[in-house]
């Protein structure tokens, strides 16, 4: 201390130069700081460049108007895709009431009658397309057009049935639809908020036939007016089992007896011939699946 006092102005130059040295070392530390914080952002900066450089395609100008031609390619392409799936549908009349619905029905249950009495096709008591329980009561508003859909392509493969005059309708199973539960306003937003691509509706007809027409009448569905998915066929025949055998006759030996060349068999009269095959119908059960198709978001108005 006496020193200090006895040398004010070494004294003075010393603290100069210890104040000036701490500022000089925190000038330093301090650059070092931001030379540190540019050399890392410098480095993510090359590695971000490069990354993009790397990328296919690049992001430029060119790269993003080829893009966007893409983009544009591929929604014309959606919307022809749906024009051609809107020709595999029968178009949805939204103005069908309820009462038009019932009425349209009664009509077509009475006239698929008197087309299956001339046809000689039998159907099934109170026969009504499998919407039985609108014999009597009319569906909600918002279902009448969906079920009208529906109904159109179930009368149409029923009636294309009767016309190939098969044995027998056994009758129609049909999912019910959502529209008919009711449900309420709200629901009914939320579930149009995640629409799906498709939907399914599926039924069942289940009828008898003989073999050629069951093949007629399964082939006619490629050109329904509707986009058909068969599921499943579940076949019957009427005669599960093989034709008896006579006693004594070897494995696998033709049940018919033997013929001359005029196709009589000798020592018989052609008139108690009994034709054991080619005669049993089939019982079938076709499980089908009509598709929705929705419509695309952008062409929504």
């Amino acid at each position: 201390m006496n020193w200090f006092k006895d040398n004010p102005f070494l004294a003075g130059i010393f603290a100069v130069s210890l104040i000036a040295a701490g500022a000089l070392g925190f000038l330093i530390f301090s650059s070092f700081t931001a030379y540190t914080a540019s050399s890392e952002a410098y480095t993510a900066a090359v590695t971000k460049l490069h990354a993009l450089q790397n990328k296919v395609p690049f992001p430029n100008d060119a790269n993003l108007k080829a893009v966007q031609a893409g983009l544009a390619d591929y929604s014309a392409g959606i919307a022809n895709l749906r024009a051609q799936l809107a020709k595999m549908e029968i178009p949805l009349d939204e103005k069908i009431t309820p009462q038009q619905f019932q009425d349209g029905l009664r009509t077509a249950v009475n006239d698929i009658r008197v087309k299956a009495e001339a046809n000689n096709v039998k159907l099934p008591p109170n026969f009504y397309f499998g919407f039985d329980q609108y014999q009597t009561q009319v569906p909600g508003e918002q279902a009448a057009p969906y079920l009208n859909r529906q109904f159109l392509v179930i009368q149409s493969i029923i009636v294309r049935l009767v016309d190939f005059k098969v044995a027998s309708i056994e009758g129609v199973v049909r999912k019910p639809l959502p529209q008919e539960s009711g449900a309420a306003p709200a629901a009914q937003k939320k579930a149009a908020a995640a629409e799906p691509v498709l939907s399914r509706y599926p039924f069942e007809i289940s009828f008898a036939a003989e073999q050629a027409k069951f093949r007629v009448a399964f082939n006619s569905l490629l050109g329904a007016d509707q986009f058909l998915i068969v599921r499943s066929v579940g076949i019957e025949n009427s005669s599960p089992l093989a034709p008896p055998k006579k006693e004594g006759e070897p494995a696998g030996a033709a049940a018919v007896p033997p013929t001359s060349v005029g196709g009589v068999a000798p020592g018989n009269d052609p008139a108690s011939l009994q034709v054991i095959l080619g005669r049993e119908t089939l019982k079938i059960s076709l499980h089908l699946e009509m598709l929705d198709f929705a419509e695309p978001v952008a062409a929504k108005k």
